[in-house]
Order: C-alpha cells, then structure tokens, then sequence
C-alpha cells in the first residue's frame, strides 16, 4: 500500500509516495541525496535571472559568456542543496529540480542551462536584460495596446529619464 507524505521544510511542501514494494539501492540513494540537479526548458526561459538572483548557495549564477553581448545561466551541482527555490520563484516554470548525486559533476565545470545574446539600451548602450526577455514582453504587451512597448530596450536610469523628460 502506498501512502502520500508531505514534508514541510522552510515553507518547502514536498509530496512523496512510498514505493511498493522494495526499493532499489540507486533510489535509496536519489531520495536521501543531500544535493539536487535542476533542469532546464530552453523553450520556456526567458532568461529573466530570478532563479539566480535567488539561489541562496550559488549553484545558479548568471555569467558572461567569452563571446561578446552573449550571457549564460549556470549550474554547479556541487553546490545545490535541493531547496527549491528557484522552482519556485521561476515566472515561466521552466525549472525542474531533481533530488540526485552526480560524483562527476560535484567538482566538474558549470553545465550551461541557458544563453542567450544581451539586449542593450538603445540609448546609453547598457545592459538592458536577455532578448528573449524583451522578445516576451513586447508580446505580451502588444496585445494589449501598451504605451510601455516603446521603453522596453531602455535601460532603468534611461526609462526614468525618458518619462521625467516627458512630462
């Protein structure tokens, strides 16, 4: 008989079925593992960072990559704790996190989740976001008729001057 059990940890809810039966050794290991790998849906990220900006130990980090105006989301496995937070501040959902030790990532070099070319400010040149990030907004803003469509590629001190500049 199977039985569901929650886990409540750091406001965390983590739902888990006992196995039928006996449970292989390699998912022993997979439940007890004190590390977690995420994952990535390439299709749905739009690079926006919050899971970065929130992961508490640096597993995930924003970098530049060595190509120019081109930026990537990294993970080290070594040092993901399995908390799940990024799952759960991530917009898009595009985030999977799997409870499992990999001995050959915990010193290997970080896995590229994501990358993408930078969008700069059309004005001053700065760094304005991903362009997926632009590209999904303008659509989402588009069909609403939003005046803010045009201040999507400015950056915050360029938007700010823009709109005091205006009135």
């Amino acid at each position: 008989m199977s039985d569901l059990k929650d886990i409540h940890q750091d406001n965390l809810k983590i739902s888990f079925r006992r196995p039928e039966g006996e449970i292989s050794r390699r998912e022993l290991f997979k439940l007890a593992s004190p590390l977690g790998k995420v994952m990535l849906d390439s299709s749905k990220c739009t690079g926006c960072g919050l899971c970065a900006l929130d992961c508490t130990t640096g597993a995930l980090s924003f970098s530049p990559s060595g190509k120019a105006d081109v930026y990537q989301l990294l993970f080290k496995h070594g040092l993901c704790i399995a908390c799940g937070q990024c799952v759960e501040v991530c917009p898009e959902q595009c985030l999977v996190l799997e409870r499992i030790l990999d001995l050959s990532q915990i010193k290997g070099a970080p896995v590229v989740l994501f990358e993408d070319s930078i969008a700069r400010c059309r004005q001053c040149g700065g760094i304005v976001g991903s362009a997926a990030m632009i590209k999904r907004l303008r659509a989402k803003l588009v069909h609403r008729g939003d005046l803010l469509i045009s201040q999507l590629d400015l950056c915050p001190r360029c938007k700010a001057e823009a709109r005091f500049i205006r009135r």
